[in-house]
């Protein structure tokens, strides 16, 4: 090879090289970006990383010097292949970003660069190393003449948007108007309309990165604002949502009353609040389908709900009949479990009605064992005209009532296994010598090591509320 061959060789193969190098790594470091950016719908990211990943690929595939070095590795089938298919993720990219109005030209760009790396394929496939170039000529030809119309529709949408114009937009406008001259001479020479100048096309494609950096930090920057005021704003809801229960932590109607919440987000739709009134003193627990603002928004409204039953509350059936009644028609496509108890300390009984909510626990500290209390009708909400029953029990001082969730039952470890009801009994009968705070935080306690011994690993919300009845007065001290 001439010396001045070799250096024109060299000389293209560095920069090609220089180039190539730097739209793959812009692509690899695309693709490492969106498989770390969870929870996004947003695909525009991943589409620039295969069409930067391909196109940085085909260039490092181009290099003569390599080919040289390295004979037996199938660069012409790898680099005709990158060719077929490069113009795929192109085209949702663009469609995902300027296209988004013009679905119709963006579909009909992805089946004509599919019918065409489709058919360049079989040609590939059917011809052997010495004829391939020949058959895949026709191909390429076809293909310059699609690049050149997609060019020109593009540049056509970048002035055209028909969506609003931000920074983003212009930037994006300006960086596909030099993408598209660049690609526009190149295809024009591959069809014969231009003489080749050169192989100039990787510079169209390094300003267009500078373009889609441009945007991928804008829109960075404007999440990032967002995610700060929703975070700011869900902490409003947390604080609100936490003062509409109540404070459990101490003796009520000659109750011992305690509860625990631990929310599996910033808001939940687990909820509990008391009805105190002369009688004994009523406690509903409930539990809204969801997670999240949708079921803490439907969760406040069981407490004005709730105080519209004060005059019903020694009857848990009316309660829930009329609950139910309430949130009927305002729950959307959610539904509410919910357990109704009233306590009568004089008449030393509890009453219980549900609504297709977990079974009550009731620690008989005469018997020293834990009884099932189930007595459920329909979930509130979806049935205007769902009717209640209640059920009574003996309620003598040392008695325990445990009200849950089903947060607490299925919350699992990692081998999948729920705490269950068996693990909940247990604990009641474990802790029972113990005061009621102490056997709430011992049951939180075992729960949350259940599930992996953090808070934020549980799956849904936590809540619970124990009521001990009160040593009888008459009873001489111990």
């Amino acid at each position: 090879m001439p010396i001045a061959v070799a250096s024109d060789v060299l000389h293209n193969d560095v920069r090609r090289l220089v180039e190539g190098q730097l739209i793959l790594s812009a692509g690899l470091l695309a693709l490492i970006l969106y498989r770390f950016r969870t929870r996004t719908t947003d695909r525009s990211v991943l589409y620039f990383g295969l069409a930067s990943f391909l196109y940085g690929l085909r260039l490092i595939f181009e290099l003569r010097m390599l080919r040289a070095a390295l004979p037996w590795v199938p660069w012409q089938v790898s680099e005709y292949s990158i060719t077929l298919v490069i113009g795929v993720p192109f085209v949702l990219y663009l469609g995902s970003t300027l296209g988004r109005a013009y679905p119709r030209y963006t579909q009909a760009l992805l089946a004509g660069n599919v019918l065409l790396a489709l058919w360049g394929a079989f040609r590939l496939i059917t011809h052997g190393p010495i004829d391939r170039p020949a058959a895949m000529e026709r191909v390429f030809f076809l293909n310059g003449w699609l690049v050149v119309g997609t060019v020109l529709g593009w540049v056509y949408i970048g002035f055209f948007p028909r969506i609003p114009i931000d920074r983003e937009v212009r930037a994006l406008r300006i960086g596909i108007l030099v993408m598209g001259l660049f690609s526009l001479e190149q295809n024009l020479s591959v069809v014969g309309l231009l003489p080749g100048q050169g192989f100039w096309e990787p510079l169209g494609m390094v300003f267009m990165l500078g373009t889609f950096l441009f945007v991928s930090a804008s829109r960075s920057m404007r999440m990032e604002a967002n995610l700060i005021a929703i975070r700011n704003e869900l902490e409003i809801a947390r604080q609100i949502q936490a003062a509409l229960l109540p404070r459990l932590d101490r003796e009520i109607a000659g109750l011992n009353i305690h509860a625990r919440y631990s929310p599996a987000g910033s808001v939940a739709g687990d909820f509990y609040d008391v009805l105190c009134g002369g009688s004994g003193l009523g406690v509903l627990i409930a539990d809204v389908s969801g997670h999240g603002v949708p079921a803490a928004l439907s969760a406040s409204m069981l407490k004005v709900a709730l105080r519209a039953q004060a005059d019903q509350m020694g009857h848990p059936a009316e309660v829930l009949a009329g609950l139910n009644r309430t949130l009927s028609g305002t729950l959307g496509g959610q539904f509410i479990t919910a357990a109704y108890v009233f306590f009568d300390p004089a008449g030393r009984e509890l009453r219980y009605a549900g609504a297709g909510h977990p079974a009550v626990l009731l620690w008989r500290s005469a018997e020293k064992q834990v009884k099932r209390l189930e007595e459920n009708g329909l979930f509130l909400g979806p049935f205007a005209g769902a009717e209640y029953a209640a059920i009574r029990s003996p309620f003598e001082p040392g008695d325990r009532c445990l009200l849950y969730t089903d947060g607490v039952v299925e919350a699992s470890n990692r081998k999948d296994e729920e705490f269950g009801e068996d693990r909940l009994r247990d604990s009641l009968e474990r802790n029972a010598a113990f005061p009621a705070n102490q056997a709430c935080s011992a049951l939180l306690d075992e729960v949350t090591a259940w599930s992996g011994g953090e808070l934020e690993s549980q799956q849904d919300d936590i809540t619970f509320v124990v009521i001990e009845c009160g040593a009888d007065e008459a009873a001489p001290a111990a």
